[in-house]
């Protein structure tokens, strides 16, 4: 699995933190947060559910001293639902469909941590209550497993 690799060599034997990022009301906007959930008490990693305010975390961010930051968050990438993309953060265009009020690749400019990037997915929906979609599901699933692999999980 390429995904695997890449991410392997991005954050083997450096300090890593995960951050999640969505609105858990708005279907698959929650997915950041809902696979924060997924590996709590599964890794030693510093995991952040910073729901759809990651501005409100700089200073989190910045006392967990951080080599790597991975965002994991839904994207509309114009892909199938559930796909899942690894992207830059200076690939993200402030025309990017989100709903988080601070443009993420401007929150990462002034933190200046080392080497930011995003696992983004697909949504299907990104409605005001409505629920996860099965592809996102799938993906929550998919990646689940791949952190697993990655050994970051026990």
């Amino acid at each position: 699995m390429i995904l695997l690799e890449q991410l392997r060599q991005r954050i083997s034997g450096r300090r890593l933190l995960i951050l999640g990022i969505g609105n858990r009301l708005r279907a698959d906007d929650g997915f950041g947060p809902m696979l924060i959930d997924r590996l709590q008490g599964k890794t030693e990693t510093f995991l952040l559910d910073a729901g759809d305010v990651p501005e409100n975390y700089l200073g989190v961010i910045e006392s967990a001293a951080p080599e790597v930051v991975l965002v994991v968050d839904a994207v509309d990438l114009g892909a199938q639902p559930g796909d899942v993309a690894l992207i830059e953060i200076d690939q993200l265009s402030e025309t990017t469909s989100s709903t988080h009020n601070a443009s993420l690749s401007l929150l990462f400019k002034v933190l200046k941590v080392p080497d930011v990037f995003i696992i983004a997915v697909q949504p299907q929906t990104t409605a005001f209550g409505a629920p996860i979609s099965q592809p996102v599901v799938g993906a929550l699933q998919v990646l689940e497993k791949l952190f697993q692999e990655l050994a970051i999980t026990h």
